[in-house]
């Protein structure tokens, strides 16, 4: 399966990129959208009893301000939302190259929620929105008409929603923004990444006080702090001083001294589907029955079409340091489809056993352990983690840049003078039975050898016996 995935994302799937980019009719489709649908005004829909109104604005920014300020006033923006919602087959996606319609599964859209400062009761909802033919934004006292319907007409499909966020920020900030980034004239182009997910990720990482997009790769690192079982999460900025600071507090500052280091795996449900919050306090021993708790659609997704590119498990690596004092403190480094996470704790139970304070589901299986050097410490550590910008390089299985090759350049970095190949023991198992195969057929080759020269010295005393 490995391989047939290899083959399948590093050299099949690239060739048809480049042969698609090749052909007229595939080009001019790859392109971005077709000739003449996108247009730079924005519109605005805007519901009262359920019937929606239209207005397309011109492209001009006095006029796409005026008409915003208008349908959505000026409003406080105390919860953003990013949802996503399924895309048929033959939802209007002609446009999309074959090979990359499986990258667009779902469509993005952000959902605003609006509160008067005067009027406590003066509550709106808005959703913003990119697709093939431009920004829509839709404002209505009803979230229902936004959350469920788009240009006043059903949303295709099942809707989910991604991840949520407190904000302080409000509609004026909005409009700012919006106006600031020129995102009416940035076209919907697949090859250039100017898509639905995109335009979410980034008014959503404007407006968030500290989330970011899951599943959106996001440049800043999250790290996770156990204390007494309960995780405390700190998210850094994207420089390199910012990341270190945070990971200095997170390990009291000190400098600490890495003295082991283990590579593991989990099942890939493990690593994004966490059991139920309302399981957080069982026990590792719980885990069976929380197996068949329902769970995050948005990450059974993102598993799902994982497990279609032949990824089997998601892995981490794991750090026993040691204080100044000889206090022990375990740390875990991990990358998923959303960004790198470090875990640090006093109990080693909190890094195997959890990602993002809830429980993994499956066990997690070491598949190589090995002491570190002696001069490796997490300040090393956090300087070959700047060098080579971990956290600017997003999970990519077409590139190879995924959970396994982040864990192995961690691995070598740390451990004494040695690599790892994560196919080593199938390597080792292969290389063995070849072996085994050899030597078995020398040794018949020998029998053989054998049994020649017995039967011609059998014939040669036979002669002999015939001539006397």
């Amino acid at each position: 399966n490995e391989y047939k995935s290899y083959l399948r994302n590093v050299i099949l799937f690239p060739m048809s990129e480049y042969l698609s980019s090749k052909s007229s009719s595939s080009s001019s489709r790859f392109e971005s959208i077709r000739s003449g649908t996108w247009s730079n005004g924005v519109r605005i829909v805007s519901y009262k009893a359920g019937a929606a109104t239209t207005i397309r604005t011109k492209e001009d920014k006095d006029d796409i301000k005026q008409h915003l300020e208008q349908a959505c006033g000026t409003h406080k923006i105390p919860r953003i939302s990013v949802y996503m919602t399924t895309v048929k087959d033959d939802h209007n996606t002609s446009w999309f190259p074959t090979n990359t319609k499986q990258k667009f599964r779902f469509h993005a859209f952000v959902i605003f929620e609006l509160s008067s400062s005067s009027q406590a009761n003066d509550k709106k909802y808005m959703s913003l929105e990119k697709d093939a033919t431009g920004i829509t934004v839709q404002v209505s006292l009803t979230e229902d008409d936004v959350l469920t319907k788009f240009g006043g007409k059903e949303r295709e499909g099942p809707h989910f929603e991604e991840i949520s966020d407190k904000s302080d920020k409000s509609t004026e900030d909005l409009i700012g923004f919006f106006l600031k980034e020129d995102f009416n004239k940035s076209r919907y182009e697949v090859a250039k990444g100017n898509h639905c997910k995109t335009f979410a990720n980034d008014v959503f990482n404007f407006l968030a006080n500290s989330a970011c997009v899951p599943g959106i790769w996001c440049s800043r690192v999250c790290i996770i702090s156990y204390k007494g079982g309960i995780p405390e999460t700190h998210w850094t900025g994207e420089n390199e001083d910012n990341i270190k600071d945070k990971f200095r507090i997170a390990c009291h500052s000190e400098n600490l001294k890495i003295t082991k280091v283990s590579l593991l795996r989990v099942p890939l449900e493990g690593s994004f589907l966490p059991i139920s919050s309302n399981s957080k306090e069982q026990s590792s021993n719980d885990n069976e029955k929380a197996d068949d708790e329902p769970m995050d659609s948005s990450k059974v997704a993102r598993v799902s079409f994982l497990q279609k590119q032949g990824v089997t498990y998601h892995a981490y690596v794991v750090m026993e340091c040691c204080t100044n004092s000889g206090e022990k403190k375990w740390i875990s480094l991990e990358k998923d489809t959303q960004n790198i996470s470090i875990q640090v704790s006093s109990f080693e139970r909190d890094i195997l056993l959890k990602f993002d304070g809830e429980f993994r589901k499956g066990t997690a299986k070491e598949v190589i352990s090995d002491k570190a050097r002696s001069d490796a410490t997490t300040e090393k550590l956090m300087k070959f983690f700047n060098d080579k910008h971990f956290n600017k390089n997003c999970y990519s299985l077409v590139k190879g840049d995924h959970c396994k090759k982040f864990t192995k350049d961690i691995f070598d970095f740390i451990s004494e003078e040695r690599t790892y190949d994560y196919n080593a023991r199938e390597t080792a198992a292969k290389g063995a039975m070849f072996g085994l195969i050899g030597l078995l057929g020398i040794a018949a080759a020998g029998a053989a050898v054998v049994a020649a020269v017995g039967k011609a010295k059998e014939n040669k005393l036979r002669d002999k016996k015939k001539r006397e």
